[in-house]
């Protein structure tokens, strides 16, 4: 039967001496892993403090799209000794509805930050129409009637006046224009959150507004935690 031979004290000295130097080495690794991670750690959680104050300075709301157009509307009245006298008038008129995206309506459950990608996605609400302008200033009237009184004047002017704003409303929240006017608030929304975040030191980021409903076709569109989950989190840490 072999015997391995006793180590001589040199040798154990030397095995001794490789031990300590692996066992250094691993924990220098560790040490360093552990550095690096905490200093990552540090420079996104640096962005993500930045990225709230500069989402908490914006709530401004934006005119994000404007569609315009003429009405012609009629109406008709009676006045004079027991009604006697009938009237009917027909205006063309200039009008416009702008459309509005509230970021006031925005809170940071809105807001996703996805650090590897550096991306910001925004979670936006629908938009919405303000009642409409009618130019009155320009507009082409018509009277009929043998004698307009001036009691008939005034319920011609307001039924006209009721009538095109109902047909502007309904040009208005037509899904063409509301669609055209969400296209367009979610590239306004873009670009009005560039310019604070470049404020604060956040670069480099790639803004991406979706709409905060469900997609037409069932898609869910963003599943991740939103800032104010990841700055919950942190503060229960």
């Amino acid at each position: 039967m072999d015997q391995t031979p006793p180590l001589t004290r040199p040798q154990r000295s030397l095995l001794l001496t490789i031990i300590a130097v692996l066992g250094l080495l691993g924990a220098g690794y560790l040490i360093a892993r552990y550095v690096d991670r905490q200093e990552q750690q540090d420079v996104e959680q640096s962005d993500l403090d930045e990225i709230v104050v500069a989402l908490r300075e914006q709530r401004n709301r934006l005119e994000v799209y404007r569609i315009s157009g003429n009405v012609t509307s009629a109406a008709q009245a009676t006045g004079g000794p027991a009604d006697i006298l009938k009237g009917t008038m027909k205006v063309r008129q200039p009008w416009s509805v702008a459309y509005f995206g509230d970021l006031s309506d925005l809170s940071l459950n809105d807001y996703i930050w996805d650090e590897r990608t550096r991306t910001l996605l925004v979670r936006a609400p629908p938009v919405r129409p303000d009642p409409p302008n009618i130019d009155e200033s320009r507009q082409i009237v018509a009277y009929e009637g043998p004698l307009i009184t001036r009691n008939m004047q005034t319920q011609l002017r307001a039924g006209v006046a009721r009538t095109a704003v109902g047909q502007a409303n309904v040009e208005a929240l037509k899904p063409e224009n509301l669609d055209a006017a969400n296209r367009a608030a979610r590239e306004r929304i873009a670009s009005n959150l560039e310019a604070p975040l470049r404020a604060v030191g956040v670069r480099d980021v790639r803004i991406q507004v979706v709409p905060r409903e469900t997609s037409r076709d069932g898609e869910r569109w963003d599943v991740s935690r939103s800032i104010a989950e990841v700055l919950a989190e942190r503060a229960g840490r």
